[in-house]
């Protein structure tokens, strides 16, 4: 019987005993424990979702689930940013309609899900995201189109649903403003050890990243593999761990390649009155080999989080890049506090400081290389419409 049919049938059963047993101490106590029952197979149905933020029971067999009428979402997101730096350096943008997404979703059979985003920002339309995803024998999951590269936390979640209203100085520095993004296949495997749920991801894209792979900005095929792993440590808190690896030939001569090595990690506590905290943090480095020497990049954050109830929360974050070459390392730090108004609507209220800018970040703030720069963010998020569930 599965825990849907579970939560319908406990009720039934604590509404079906005898009247004069609801006196006794021992129904009581026993009332008590189901509803505790209840409540803890919600949650575990709400954590049921894999690493991308797509829930599991959208790949139940069905063929009736919106086949042929796919749910509809629109998202929008009203930002505002006030940067100042030095030698007079100063931005503004405030609650324009940064970006729009459109996300479209449905299961084509029984055994194939098409899902595409479809974005709107700067007077252009594009799509962000676009792929198919198809259950295979064994418990093999394939997803072939154009997709965020799930590399760490960060890169694979669209912006809207991260903490915090910019993107961190350290991905900045390995990939330049804008995500890493790939066409390609992948295909992955979950594996139950003991207590513990693990995925393993294997993925052959291409990508025009002009950062990472190509000056230029030509197609450069990768190949990547990754591995994630999730541990209970008590009955409200989660240890997640996960490393990457993308290597990838990077334009710059003949057999030059470029290998991007990563790892991540998350503790999460969430009770059942919506409060908790996190730590999460990931690093990346991506060696540049140009043949007759090599480079090396490095990016890294640390971000804290506490939620005080389901509509308030606050947050802190660390950033660190280094680069070959270059004396003083870039750091920066950004606090910061959000309220979800709903389900479907949020504000962010965010400041930063960044010291020694390397080159992508400077470039990004309009700066000097190795100068400083202060930011404050507000971003306002709004969603009509039914939309996947955020990773947990």
């Amino acid at each position: 019987m599965n825990t849907r049919k579970l939560l319908w049938l406990l009720p039934c059963l604590i509404n079906a005993l005898p009247a004069h047993a609801a006196e006794s101490d021992e129904i009581n106590v026993l009332k008590t424990q189901v509803k505790l029952l209840m409540q803890r197979i919600e949650v575990a149905e709400s954590k049921q979702t894999n690493t991308d933020g797509t829930s599991m029971q959208q790949f139940m067999p069905t063929t009736s689930e919106n086949t042929g009428n796919p749910s509809i979402s629109v998202i929008g997101t009203f930002a505002g940013s006030s940067m100042s730096g030095e030698n007079g350096a100063h931005s503004d943008s405030f609650l324009p309609l940064s970006e729009g997404e459109f996300v479209f979703g449905a299961a084509v059979d029984a055994h194939t899900r098409l899902d595409v985003t479809v974005t709107a920002a700067n007077g252009s339309m594009g799509i962000e995201e676009g792929y198919l995803t198809s259950k295979l024998p064994d418990g093999f999951r394939l997803r072939v189109g154009r997709k965020f590269i799930p590399l760490g936390r960060a890169n694979g979640v669209h912006p809207h649903a991260l903490v915090y209203a910019d993107t961190p100085n350290g991905l900045v520095n390995l990939f330049g403003g804008e995500k890493l993004i790939g066409e390609g296949a992948f295909i992955d495997r979950p594996l139950y050890i003991g207590d513990s749920a693990h995925s393993l991801l294997f993925g052959f894209f291409q990508n025009t990243n002009d950062v990472a792979f190509d000056p230029t900005g030509s197609n450069r095929f990768g190949a990547m593999l990754g591995w994630t792993g999730m541990w209970d440590m008590d009955d409200a808190t989660t240890l997640e761990l996960g490393s990457t690896f993308i290597r990838a030939r990077n334009g710059i001569s003949g057999s030059s390649r470029s290998d991007i090595l990563g790892g991540h990690f998350a503790i999460k506590n969430s009770q059942f009155d919506h409060s908790g905290w996190s730590l999460q943090g990931e690093w990346n480095r991506n060696k540049i080999d140009k043949g007759v020497s090599q480079n090396f990049t490095d990016g890294a954050y640390l971000l804290g989080e506490y939620d005080f109830n389901r509509n308030w929360l606050a947050f802190a974050r660390y950033d660190f890049s280094g680069m070959t070459g270059i004396v003083n390392n870039e750091h920066a730090y950004s606090a910061g506090v959000g309220w979800k108004l709903s389900e479907f609507q949020s504000i962010t209220l965010q400041y930063k400081h960044t010291s020694n800018a390397l080159t992508q970040t400077a470039s990004n703030l309009s700066i000097g290389l190795g100068e400083s720069a202060n930011e404050v963010f507000f971003r306002w998020v709004v969603a009509i419409g039914p939309h996947r569930p955020h990773s947990y």
